[in-house]
């Protein structure tokens, strides 16, 4: 997927989608650049037309280099992308030298992808970049690397869309959205208690957000004041 060859080829791809589309499964597909993340599209496209399922939900995962008309087929095919905002701040001052203009100008193209009706996912690619989710949402919102340079900065999002990537969307793209991903009775309560609110922050202020407490199913297995 980095090196410009298609593997497996675009005819072992439907037939290999075909098998996992047929068993009920999720396909995740880890597609960087256009030639591959359009051969996701393509296999998509092959196997819903053998057999039509509209909540499938085979992902793209990274979804890097996204032109406005590749996000417009992608939401159409009914696929989600699980991208990594944090690759921003950590890698935008590498990106910014190296990638070719064709392709920075559609580099993590997170509001072309919502604002074509694709549902975006958050995370971090861990151990790439670390985990801290409070670092994407600060990418995605604000478009900075860590030497304080834009990337793309049309692509900002605001930070209740950033808030559903880690939470609502990340739980739709595991079919885990009746378990968690938002706070609900019935749901494991899987939960975090911040020291400030990310809706009321400057973007800068949200990449100092600290965890004051962790709750996973309902018991608290953090505390910072412990």
């Amino acid at each position: 997927e980095t090196t410009g060859q298609l593997s497996p080829s675009q005819e072992e791809l439907n037939e290999m989608l075909f098998d996992i589309h047929q068993a009920g499964l999720q396909a995740v597909f880890h597609a960087i650049e256009r030639t591959t993340i359009e051969a996701a599209c393509n296999a998509v496209n092959f196997v819903l037309q053998k057999s039509p399922n509209p909540d499938h939900r085979h992902r793209i995962e990274h979804c890097s280099v996204c032109t406005p008309s590749l996000a417009k087929r992608i939401a159409s095919l009914g696929m989600i992308v699980v991208t990594q905002p944090s690759f921003i701040y950590y890698n935008g001052d590498r990106y910014l030298k190296t990638v070719p203009i064709s392709n920075l100008e559609h580099l993590y193209p997170i509001s072309t992808l919502i604002k074509n009706g694709v549902r975006v996912a958050g995370s971090s690619d861990c151990p790439v970049v670390p985990a801290n989710p409070i670092i994407g949402i600060y990418s995605a919102i604000s478009r900075r690397t860590e030497g304080g340079e834009l990337v793309l900065p049309e692509e900002t999002i605001t930070p209740l869309e950033a808030l559903k990537m880690y939470t609502e969307d990340a739980a739709k793209a595991t079919f885990e959205e009746t378990i968690k991903g938002s706070i609900a009775i019935g749901k494991w309560a899987d939960l975090v208690v911040l020291n400030g609110d990310p809706t009321k922050l400057s973007a800068n202020e949200i990449k100092d957000i600290e965890v004051e407490m962790t709750i996973l199913n309902g018991e608290v297995v953090w505390d910072k004041m412990s």
